[in-house]
């Protein structure tokens, strides 16, 4: 590191040179809250600046500085007042971009509290009293609105580009004239691998010019993208940052140990417990384990999860009050609520993961950024965890040679796309080929964390451009859930050593025996999880029978489902899909059997797909010739035709895809066979299978067959999760 400028502030102002009164067009105005400046030059590859400003200890940034500065802002502590000082400042008009509609809606109706009704707008679907979508004629209200020249937008992530295409649709050139912050980047690099549309934030962000945009965050995470790597960056401290008190407990039970760690806590004290816990089941084992009046608990998490939680809790809105007071003494949130949301009274902190759950594992980041939900400090801290049990290693557990080995396939797959699309606008001919083309490499496109993930592809498409590009937010979220596992959750000593660097640590182990604990409260959860996922699945149905009715309208179905979870959202696309071939009823009878096992729906899927194929389809006359289903056919008695081993079957279905994707695909000897049981019917002959026939689900005759040029990765489930 190459230290440029270095110059500690006093309160006398003649010492200064202006390049110390900047940082990044922010202004810093109030000399005597600053205690040094730095510009440090890195020598690494691009040699990236990093201007690091130190503030006296308790401050907000906007004690400091007249507005953000622009390019990556890592603010290392949460709760000073960032996203605050963008609302206020009116030196510029801004859209500030967050990851949830909840952390958009608490940051709109605290900043018109302050400033009033019209100072600025939300931009995101539907939440508490914001009920209806935010329309353009809403937006040109707002822009027209007597409240000058300076407008204030706060969007949800996924809203973003429709406020942009409003806003120019409006005669507004936005790149150039407003500023654009992303907060909590973080949080969207996390989240990415759920939600992958998250990332079309960052094409409009290099839109942008430069000196107009930053993104923001306190536990700022490292990116894969080359292009961040050439944002100027801003770091922003107190003197002596705060260092946590944390009672870090590790266990193999941590339900069981939360449950006596919260009795521990009303038993001595009125004051209230905050329980961070991405689990809705682990939360209810908890809750129902716990001798208190419900009433005095609640549960913070998405909307969509409130019919779940109704089981249990019959107040699910009335939380947490606009001014950020919890509503009751007892609140669990999941990680709908890990990131932005302020709460203003103090409480009992517990951060919980498990291994039963690995969506619950968190990062350091993550467990800072709950620690700061309190903006007025926690009473106590406590983490209980455990760790992932037999972690599957793979030739990449070195972190750096897995991340080199994504961004080589990811830069691969998205030039050969983009070569193949370009060439393809040049000769009209070439359409067929480059659609297939793109079909197989978004197919192959695919990675995972570990065997125990699902995989996410790691291309996407450019929301601004339309080119193809590596997908760095799920590339960072695949190495960020690799280094839990194979780092950070490793060993049981590895979260304390690394919780230790920055916080004062309180070690124990607490193992209990299976005896002591209650599983009685599992099996009903699961019970009662199944009632109303049955209750949820009829209602389901009988939405799709009258979509199915009225027309098959896209647009309608879309706003049908987006109200159940995924995996009815599953359930629901499959229909869609297969509902042009094969009898409705007897459609929605079988994914009802199927759509809640994996494998049962994958099955379902490619046997169903399979028997809508016409036999002049390419795929299906490669299968039937491989197997050569025309000598069964004409000899459906003789010994010994149409009699396969295991090892053959494998192979053959192998070679099919080989032969007809053009490429050599790693399918598991699970699955090979699985599409082999889908494709045929099938007798035990010895140790071999000797095939009888097609349509082994025995389907009704075809409403119509699928089109003879149908793309099979639309309409097969190829890997192991469905």
């Amino acid at each position: 590191m190459k230290n440029i400028t270095n110059h500690p502030i006093d309160t006398n102002p003649t010492q200064y040179d202006n390049v110390f009164r900047w940082i990044r067009g922010a202004h810093i105005q109030t000399d005597t809250n600053v205690f040094s400046i730095h510009h440090d030059l890195f020598d690494n590859d691009t040699e990236q600046i990093v201007s690091i400003l130190q503030t006296k200890d308790g401050l907000k940034i906007g004690d400091v500085i007249d507005r953000l500065p622009y390019g990556i802002i890592d603010k290392t502590i949460t709760g000073i007042g960032a996203t605050t000082l963008e609302l206020r400042t009116q030196s510029r008009s801004s859209i500030i971009v967050v990851p949830t509609k909840a952390l958009a809606y608490n940051k709109y109706k605290s900043i018109i509290a302050e400033k009033g009704e019209d100072y600025a707008l939300y931009v995101g679907s539907p939440i508490k009293d914001m009920n209806r979508n935010i329309s353009p004629s809403l937006i040109r209200n707002f822009l027209t609105s007597g409240t000058g020249p300076i407008k204030k937008f706060l969007v949800v992530a996924d809203s973003l580009g429709y406020l942009i295409f409003c806003l120019q649709q409006n005669g507004i050139d936005v790149y150039n004239s407003y500023f654009l912050l992303i907060d909590e980047i973080d949080t969207m690099q996390s989240d990415s691998t759920y939600r992958p549309k998250l990332e079309a934030v960052m094409d409009h962000y290099f839109m942008f010019d430069k000196e107009h945009r930053a993104v923001v965050s306190a536990t700022l995470n490292s990116f894969s993208n080359p292009m961040m790597i050439h944002e100027p960056k801003s770091l922003i401290t107190w003197e002596n940052p705060p260092r946590r008190s944390i009672e870090l407990v590790y266990t193999n039970f941590v339900d069981a140990i939360a449950i006596n760690k919260i009795k521990d806590i009303l038993s001595e004290t009125d004051d209230k417990i905050l329980i961070a816990y991405n689990s809705l089941d682990g939360i209810f084992n908890i809750l129902e384990q716990l001798d208190v009046d419900k009433t005095d608990c609640g549960i913070l998490c998405s909307e969509r999860s409130f019919d779940k939680v109704k089981d249990y809790l019959e107040d699910v809105d009335n939380v947490i009050d606009e001014d950020g007071h919890l509503q009751k003494r007892i609140v669990f949130m999941t990680c709908a609520y890990f990131a932005g949301i302020d709460i203003t009274d103090q409480c009992h902190l517990i951060t919980i993961t498990s291994h039963l759950q690995p969506f619950t594992y968190l990062s350091l980041g993550r467990m800072a950024q709950i620690a700061g939900r309190c903006r007025n400090g926690n009473l106590s801290e406590t983490i209980i965890y455990d760790i992932p049990q037999n972690i599957s290693h793979t030739q990449h557990d070195d972190l750096n040679v897995y991340k080199n080995e994504l961004l080589r396939r990811a830069d691969a797959y998205a030039n050969f796309l983009n070569n193949t699309i370009e060439a393809a606008k040049a000769d009209e001919t070439l359409m067929p080929l480059s659609n297939y083309l793109f079909s197989l490499i978004d197919h192959i496109a695919e990675s995972k964390a570990d065997n125990n993930t699902y995989t996410h592809k790691i291309i996407r498409a450019n929301a601004c451009t339309e080119k193809v590009v590596p997908a760095y937010f799920v590339i960072d979220a695949l190495l960020e859930k690799r280094n839990l596992t194979h780092t950070l959750y490793a060993e049981p000593s590895h979260l304390r050593e690394e919780l230790s660097r920055t916080a004062n640590v309180s070690y124990c182990e607490k193992f209990l025996r299976k005896e002591e604990v209650d599983f009685t409260t599992i099996q009903n959860i699961k019970e009662k999880n199944t009632e109303r996922r049955e209750s949820q699945i009829e209602q389901l149905k009988f939405e799709l029978r009258e979509w199915h009715t009225n027309g098959k309208e896209y647009r309608a179905f879309r706003n049908l489902v987006q109200k159940y979870d995924k995996k009815l959202q599953g359930f629901a696309k499959w229909f869609y899909i297969l509902s042009n071939y094969i009898e409705s009823e007897r459609l929605l009878s079988d994914l009802t059997e199927c759509y809640d096992n994996n494998k049962k729906l994958r099955n379902y899927v490619n046997a169903a797909s399979f028997y809508a194929l016409p036999s002049e389809h390419p795929f299906k006359r490669l299968v039937l010739t491989k197997f050569h289903y025309d000598r069964i056919e004409n000899a459906a008695n003789t010994r010994g035709v149409g009699v396969f081993s295991t090892q053959e079957k494998r192979n053959k279905i192998l070679d099919v895809f080989r032969e007809y994707l053009h490429t050599d695909m790693r399918y598991s000897k699970t699955i090979l066979i699985d599409l082999f049981n889908c494709f045929f019917k099938n007798t035990r002959s010895g140790s071999n299978d000797k095939i009888t026939g097609l349509n082994p689900r025995n389907f009704p005759p075809l409403i119509a067959p699928m089109p003879q040029n149908q793309d099979i990765l639309e309409v097969f489930l190829l890997n192991e999760q469905a």
